[in-house]
């Protein structure tokens, strides 16, 4: 029987921008999800020995875009740091765990890339847990690297 290696939990990083750049995880993220787009472009084709037979759909890639959603708890600790990432363009990592019953969980890749902090919504709730979530937008190529 095979099984898959399951991704259990991920954490959201952020560079400092030095040399060599040191990444620290933004404290109460517990939930990471990595979006890949292709942007395509879809047109009809006919074919030229049989130009009454309806078309067929021809698609054509003009790119590819990623994004980050990261969602958690709501920690004041963070929030002044938060503040000054929107609208910035800054490396992050999003490291993929394993939950082997250790403390730090096994490592089994990162996707990397540098991405602009675009959205930031909290909601404080008075009578269950109060929650953020972060949107990035990646800018150029996201990296996968196994672990």
């Amino acid at each position: 029987m095979s099984l898959p290696n399951e991704f259990d939990f991920g954490l959201l990083k952020v560079g400092d921008g030095a040399t060599p750049e040191v990444f620290t995880a933004v404290c109460g993220i517990i939930d990471v999800a990595v979006n890949e787009t292709v942007d395509t472009t879809s047109r009809r084709v006919r074919d030229c020995t049989t130009p009454n037979k309806p078309g067929v759909t021809k698609i054509k890639v003009n790119g590819t875009s990623w994004a980050i959603t990261a969602s958690g708890l709501t920690n004041a600790s963070e929030e002044t740091n938060l503040r000054a990432l929107l609208g910035k363009l800054k490396n992050y990592r999003v490291e993929a765990y394993d939950d082997d019953g250790t403390d730090a969980g096994d490592l089994l890749g990162t996707w990397s890339g540098a991405a602009v902090l675009n959205a930031k919504n909290i909601n404080i709730n008075r009578d269950s847990d109060s929650a953020i979530e972060l949107t990035l937008e990646g800018d150029g190529a996201l990296a996968w690297a196994a672990a």
